[in-house]
């Protein structure tokens, strides 16, 4: 066993390594660590950003998985998945971590997790005991929860689900949102900073973040009509719309998406803003669609939120959070509020400072841990 704890840090799209990048920039530097991160997923997608290169400068040393991660075809990413899992197995096997820490609820995670499990390593999971009724994300996230061997939750209320799906109450810890501190470190007060990034005038704008909903009422023409049609009634606002992830439906999406912006002024679409998001969503008007960063990271940036459909339903929500069906007028009516009235920022659903320090130090605990596993890859007590 050496003096370091052996961290290996999974990142497999361009949101989870902003939520994860200040706490990997901490490890990275902290002699206390010996950081392996491994980046896979849609880093190495142009169509989503090619944001390995991201991955680059922060880190110069990690490690590239490419599993062909290009499309949301479900065959194509079950097979990209079958790549991971037998590349992630060869590269653990040399690297043999203390802990594997992942974040979230993306559906590669299992292959991530299922390798873990059975090579013994343990899984340090963030954001479990959370839903999201209209996604898939939430098997996902439960399933991870039951495979993982220590829990960081963002609030007490996740931290009880998490226990009541079986985990050890001694497993679980309440660290907050590493996305919230991520958004609040990056973010440049100057306005200029985000009308470079997206080559905008300097107009009022919102954000557009719109994903395919894979366990809910609404298909992918729906959600494009209903955000679409009601943007389309602000013809002198801009709009940033960032790429769809590869969800299934997500290619359909993506495509309609960038039609619609190519046929109109004063809109862009960007596959990924990477760093520049807080920056870009601190200065807009409004972000509108169904991501996570809406509900978790957005309220915190002081920008209103329009939550669309039902892909994040069942996630606490701050106040300036307005949630609404899908539909154009919904939409409208929301967009309207905003500019008309305004929001409050009475409170924050998820809060975040000191994030970063509270999960090293529950990974500096884990020193050794990969040395001391039960048949069935659980820490020992």
């Amino acid at each position: 066993m050496t003096d370091s704890t052996r961290v290996a840090v999974v990142t497999t799209t361009r949101a989870d390594f902003h939520i994860l990048r200040p706490l990997i920039e901490d490890l990275d530097k902290d002699p206390a660590f010996d950081l392996d991160l491994i980046a896979t997923g849609t880093h190495f997608s142009h169509d989503h950003g090619h944001t390995v290169e991201l991955v680059s400068s922060v880190s110069g040393e990690f490690t590239e998985i490419d599993a062909g991660f290009r499309t949301s075809d479900v065959i194509e990413l079950a097979r990209s998945c079958g790549v991971l899992g037998v590349q992630l197995a060869d590269h653990l096997q040399t690297f043999r971590p203390d802990v594997i820490l992942l974040l979230g609820d993306r559906f590669e995670l299992l292959t991530v997790a299922q390798v873990a499990l059975l090579l013994r390593v343990p899984i340090a999971h963030l954001h479990g005991g959370e839903i999201t009724r209209g996604a898939i994300d939430d098997s996902v996230r439960n399933a991870l929860t039951q495979i993982a061997s220590v829990h960081l939750v963002a609030s007490p209320e996740f931290a009880e689900r998490v226990v009541q799906l079986g985990a050890d109450t001694q497993a679980v810890h309440v660290v907050g949102a590493l996305g919230v501190e991520a958004a609040l470190r990056s973010r440049s007060p100057k306005r200029f900073d985000a009308l470079a990034a997206t080559g905008l005038p300097d107009i009022p704008y919102v954000v557009v973040a719109l994903h395919p909903e894979t366990r809910g009422r609404a298909n992918v023409e729906q959600l494009f009509r209903a955000v679409t049609g009601a943007l389309d009634d602000f013809p002198e606002l801009g709009v940033v719309v960032t790429a769809p992830n590869t969800d299934p439906g997500g290619d359909e999406l993506s495509a309609l998406l960038q039609e619609w912006v190519e046929s109109r002024p004063q809109r862009c679409f960007v596959p990924s803003l990477g760093n520049d998001f807080p920056t870009v969503v601190a200065h807009a008007e409004a972000v509108i669609g169904n991501s996570s960063s809406g509900i978790v990271e957005v309220p915190a940036l002081g920008t209103a939120t329009i939550n669309v459909g039902d892909r994040q339903l069942g996630r606490p929500a701050s106040s300036s959070v307005l949630s609404v069906e899908t539909t154009a007028d919904g939409v409208h009516e929301a967009l309207s509020r905003i500019f008309n009235i305004g929001v409050r920022f009475t409170d924050l659903a998820y809060g975040s400072a000191g994030s970063v320090q509270r999960v090293s130090q529950v990974l500096l605990g884990l020193g050794g841990a990969s040395d001391s596993h039960d048949e069935r890859g659980d820490a020992a007590p």
